[in-house]
């Protein structure tokens, strides 16, 4: 993965590349050849591609926009795009996957147009290796927040031990421990996106058991953080 990160120095903001670099390591050091879930992806391919060769992208915002930012982003950080299927029908549980060699890897990508805060897809329902969110706040007035105990709990769930939460603007916990929740903080930096928070940073927690009743304790941290 570090090798990708060294491809993309020309796409990725100079603020970011040490911590994509970081990023990459722990990922590789943990080797969970398991899919990777991004929640609201859009067509963020440069970032994805530093986390794994499986990724599932869940965005229900304008589809075939972001099938075309997809292919455009895969072609600006040098990829080839091999093959195009579509199974079944977008919005209605279909995919669109695209396979596309990067660095000399193939590289699987798989599109779903969902709403991200309700929708596991089949891909991952044995676990991912990363769960990455950035800027989670709605861009339909129907979908959910990504940040909600709800959907976060879910998502939690299905992180394999030795797996990754990577996010920026979507908090692990605010007054709770990493650790209380399962989780520690490995690595914190800078990484790019399209918010008014310009500083906000980006986190990436390891896995280190699970917690059956993370959504109660997600509640708990929610309701703390609103009477402080």
């Amino acid at each position: 993965m570090q090798k990708r990160v060294k491809a993309l120095m020309d796409i990725l903001e100079p603020e970011e590349i040490d911590f994509m670099l970081r990023i990459a390591e722990k990922i590789e050091k943990a080797n969970l050849n398991l899919p990777v879930l991004y929640a609201g992806s859009g067509g963020d391919v440069e970032h994805a591609v530093i986390l794994g060769d499986k990724l599932i992208f869940v965005d229900s915002h304008l589809p075939e926009t972001t099938l075309t930012e997809i292919r455009n982003n895969i072609d600006k950080i040098g990829g080839e795009i091999l093959e195009e299927q579509r199974v079944g029908e977008l919005g209605l549980g279909g995919r669109h996957i695209i396979s596309f060699e990067f660095c000399n890897d193939l590289i699987e990508l798989i599109y779903y147009a969902e709403d991200a805060t309700k929708f596991i897809p089949h891909e991952i329902r044995r676990g991912c290796s990363v769960y990455f969110v950035k800027v989670p706040h709605p861009k339909e007035p129907k979908v959910g927040s990504l940040t909600s105990p709800e959907s976060l709990s879910r998502a939690l769930k299905l992180i394999a031990l030795g797996g990754f939460y990577l996010e920026r603007e979507c908090p692990l916990c605010r007054v709770l421990r990493p650790e209380d929740l399962g989780f520690i903080k490995v690595a914190s930096g800078y990484i790019s996106a399209l918010s008014v928070n310009y500083n906000a940073k980006g986190n990436l927690y390891k896995k280190i058991r699970n917690v059956e009743n993370i959504y109660d304790l997600l509640k708990l941290d929610l309701k703390l953080s609103q009477e402080l």
